[in-house]
Formats: C-alpha cells, sequence, structure tokens
C-alpha cells in the first residue's frame, strides 16, 4: 500500500483521477480504495464492492450482499456513477441501527448501508467492522473500526 500524491479522500468526480482499485494510506494509517459507484450512496454508507470496483459498488443491503465481496465506508455522498475513496481500515464512522451494541458481530440489513447486531437466520455477517460507540436509540452514524471488511458467512 502506498500514499499517492493528490487524493482528497472527501473529494467525488465525475471523471477518473485515478485507477480503479488503486489503494491509498493516508498520514493516520487509514487505508482507502478508488472505486465508481453503481448507485447513489449516502455518507457513513457501509458500501459493497466486487473485484471491478464498478460493477457493483452500492450500499450494502440484504438484496446485494453476496459472500466475499469486499465492504468500505464513504466518507461522503456519492451521486451514481460518481468516482471517489472508500476507507477499508483504521478507525471511522459507520451507519448502525438502533440499539446496535458496541463491539459486537454486525450483520447486514435490508436498509441499504446499515448495519446491525441482529442475529436473524440467513443474515450474512459483515466481517472486519465493529462499532465502537455505545448503543443509542435510533438509527445513526458511530465511531467504529475497519479492517478490510467482507461479506461474511450467513447466520
Amino acid at each position: 500500500m502506498s500514499t499517492l500524491i493528490g487524493v482528497n479522500v472527501t473529494n467525488t468526480t465525475t471523471t477518473a483521477e485515478f485507477g480503479l482499485g488503486d489503494r491509498h494510506t493516508d498520514h493516520d494509517g487509514k487505508v482507502w480504495t478508488y472505486v465508481q459507484a453503481s448507485a447513489a450512496i449516502a455518507q457513513y454508507d457501509v458500501v459493497t464492492y466486487d473485484e471491478t470496483y464498478y460493477t457493483t459498488v452500492a450500499p450494502v443491503s440484504t438484496s446485494n450482499d453476496a459472500r466475499g465481496d469486499k465492504l468500505g465506508v464513504a466518507p461522503v455522498a456519492f451521486a451514481d456513477n460518481e468516482y471517489g475513496w472508500l476507507q477499508i481500515y483504521g478507525p471511522t464512522t459507520v451507519k448502525v441501527l438502533a440499539s446496535c451494541n458496541p463491539n459486537a458481530e454486525l450483520t447486514i440489513t435490508a436498509t441499504g448501508g446499515s448495519l446491525d447486531d441482529a442475529t436473524t437466520a440467513s443474515l450474512m455477517v459483515a466481517d472486519g467492522i465493529v462499532t465502537t460507540a455505545a448503543s443509542v436509540s435510533v438509527a445513526a452514524a458511530q465511531a467504529g473500526v475497519l479492517n478490510f471488511p467482507i461479506v461474511g458467512r450467513t447466520l
């Protein structure tokens, strides 16, 4: 992994400025990957992306979770087809549903872009993501940590 010159992880563009799949390590040790959105993405959405970095780059949900696909967090909103950076390693902010407990195994929900600590059979696990903040009574963006997350096993 390398530090790329000219990276602004909070900037999205309509034309590519880097190669799809490029990785960047910032001065804080956070790691980012460059993608092209295949759907609109909101700030702090948990996003699924495949090996092309553009065919499937959308808020993760139970309708598009595919075991082994990678996950990242959007630091800013993306419009459909925009290029930008997803965070894949380090401290971050991540969307979760209400009453999601810290340091719990997180699962993919029907609410696009948000994770939960639900243990319902047939949900898929978001391996490599944990929240670190105390749970709140409403869906919210919470402090968390990424460790190169992927869509994992089915409960």
